[in-house]
């Protein structure tokens, strides 16, 4: 009888030492898909005034892991940066303002580049909120 719990005693302890050190095999070492950068066109813009931002849908380029031709929606926010189209002239600071989205303007047919978050939707097409945007007209 001592001998079995003995064994029991000793199976419980290498099932421990199991699980405490083969914990980091299981462990995800992926780091997180750095900003996606987006450059197209404006296709459609669509304001909604109860949140306060604007869903515009863009047709382009998507740069992640890899450069994809594809169609999405940035969310222009009040948390959203927008990019100067001029670089600062030297010894000046970059005039980077928030939108304001009841005032921003943007239509079909804008060149946009977009910063957008590391969450994107699996929706067709994929929504994503936009950190920065830069307009060229």
């Amino acid at each position: 009888l001592a001998g079995v719990m003995k064994n029991k005693r000793i199976i419980a302890l290498a099932l421990l030492f199991l699980l405490v050190f083969s914990s980091n095999v299981f462990a995800d070492r992926r780091k997180p898909e750095p900003n996606a950068i987006f450059m197209g066109t404006v296709e459609e813009v669509q304001r909604n005034e109860d949140n306060n931002t604007i869903n515009v849908k863009v047709k382009g380029y998507l740069k992640g892991l890899v450069v994809q031709n594809q169609e999405l929606i940035a969310i222009v926010s009040d948390e959203t940066l927008i990019i100067p189209n001029e670089c600062p002239k030297e010894g000046e600071e970059p005039d980077i303002k928030k939108v304001n989205p009841k005032e921003f303007k943007i239509q079909k047919g804008d060149t946009v580049f977009f910063v957008l978050s590391e969450a994107m939707t699996k929706s067709t097409p994929p929504q994503a909120a936009a950190r920065a945007i830069q307009l060229a007209k």
